[in-house]
C-alpha cells in the first residue's frame, strides 16, 4: 500500500470515528422529562394546560409560547440577552420538574401562572428578545447527574448567592447550589442595597402568626448567620425566629432579603438595612445581566450559578 493510500485510509477513518462520537455524543445529550400525560405539538413540544388566575379558566398552549410569558413575568425584556437565555433555561427546567414532581392545585390543569404555586407569567411586554432568548434555547433544560435541579432564581444577590438550605430552609439533600460571590454592585443594579421602616405592631403580627409570643420589642438582632452572611435566625424581643420565615410572614417584598447590614431600634418602629432581593439561591438575575454584558454565554452563566450541571436537550 502506497504512502498516500495509507494517509487517506488515516484520514476517513478519523473522520468516520469522529462523526461516530459526535453522534454518540448527540444521542446522550438527551433527557426524557415529557410526562406522558402532556401530548405533544407537532413540533415536539409538549402542550401544558395552563390555569389562567386572572380571568379564571384553563389554557391549552406549546410549553415555548407559556415560557415567553414566564420569562418577561420573571425577567426585564431589556436585559442582555444571554442572560434571557439563561433565564429561559432556568424557566423550562423549573416547568419540566414541577410538571414531574407536583400537581396543581387548580383541577385540570398542569401548571398555573399563580406565583404562589409557580413562576410569574406575563403575556404583556414580549418582545424579539423575548421571543429569541426563548426560541435559541428550544428544549433545554439543566440536570445534575441527570436528574433535573431545582432551578432556583432571585433578582438581586447583594454580591453573593447562599445555599439552598440556607436561603430557602431547604431540608434535602442536594449539591448543585453553592455560594459564590456575584458581580453585582450599587452601579450596576437595582436593590443591592435597601433600607425599610416597620411598625412594631406589624412585626407583632408576624410573630403572632409564627405563634410566637412576644408581648413588645425592646431588642431586635441578626443571630446565627449563614456562610454568605445572611441571618439564619432573629432574635426578636428575646425570643429566637427563623429569618427566612419571619421575611415570608412580615412581607418579602419589604423585607427584601435576610443579608442584614444594620437594625436600628426605635419607640415604635424598627428600621433595617440590607443588601440583595429574594432568597439568594441559584441564578441572580441582575448577576446574569452582568456576566451577559461580560461576555458570558447563558450556558456559562447558569453553570457560573450551579455547580457541576450539564445543560441537556429534552426535545
Amino acid at each position: 500500500m502506497s504512502k498516500t493510500i495509507k494517509i487517506l485510509s488515516f484520514v476517513l477513518a478519523f473522520i468516520f470515528c469522529g462523526l461516530f462520537i459526535s453522534a454518540c455524543s448527540s444521542e446522550n445529550n438527551n433527557i426524557d422529562v415529557i410526562p406522558d400525560s402532556l401530548k405533544n405539538e407537532e413540533s415536539g413540544s409538549p402542550m401544558l394546560k395552563v390555569y389562567n388566575t386572572s380571568n379564571k379558566e384553563i389554557e391549552e398552549v406549546d410549553i415555548e409560547e407559556y415560557l415567553l410569558g414566564v420569562v418577561v413575568g420573571e425577567m426585564y425584556n431589556t436585559f442582555e440577552i444571554e442572560a434571557l437565555k439563561a433565564q429561559a433555561i432556568l424557566a423550562r427546567t423549573y416547568a419540566f420538574d414541577f410538571l414531574n414532581t407536583k400537581d396543581s392545585k387548580y383541577e385540570g390543569a398542569d401548571i398555573s401562572n399563580d406565583i404562589t404555586e409557580a413562576q410569574a407569567y406575563s403575556k404583556e411586554n414580549i418582545n424579539d428578545k423575548i421571543r429569541e432568548a426563548v426560541s435559541e434555547t428550544k428544549g433545554i433544560v439543566v440536570t445534575k447527574d441527570g436528574e433535573l435541579i431545582k432551578a432556583w432564581f432571585h433578582a438581586n444577590s447583594g454580591g453573593i448567592t447562599t445555599l439552598a438550605k440556607d436561603g430557602l430552609n431547604y431540608n434535602v439533600e442536594e449539591n448543585f447550589t453553592k455560594s459564590i460571590i456575584s458581580p453585582e454592585t450599587e452601579e450596576n443594579s437595582d436593590n443591592f442595597s435597601w433600607g425599610v421602616v416597620f411598625k412594631k405592631t406589624e412585626i407583632l403580627e408576624a410573630l403572632r402568626v409564627l405563634g410566637k409570643t412576644v408581648n413588645t420589642i425592646t431588642t431586635f438582632e441578626v443571630g446565627e448567620k449563614d456562610e454568605s452572611g445572611r441571618a439564619k435566625t432573629f432574635i426578636i424581643g428575646g425570643e429566637k425566629i427563623n429569618a427566612n420565615e419571619f421575611r415570608l410572614k412580615i412581607g418579602s417584598t419589604k423585607l427584601k432579603s435576610t443579608l442584614i447590614t444594620n437594625i436600628s431600634v426605635y419607640a415604635n418602629t424598627i428600621y433595617i438595612e440590607g443588601r440583595g432581593y429574594g432568597h439568594g439561591v441559584g441564578m441572580s438575575q441582575w448577576g446574569a445581566n452582568v456576566l451577559a454584558k461580560e461576555g458570558k454565554t447563558a450556558e456559562q452563566i447558569i453553570k457560573f450559578y450551579f455547580d457541576g450541571v450539564d445543560l441537556l436537550t429534552a426535545y
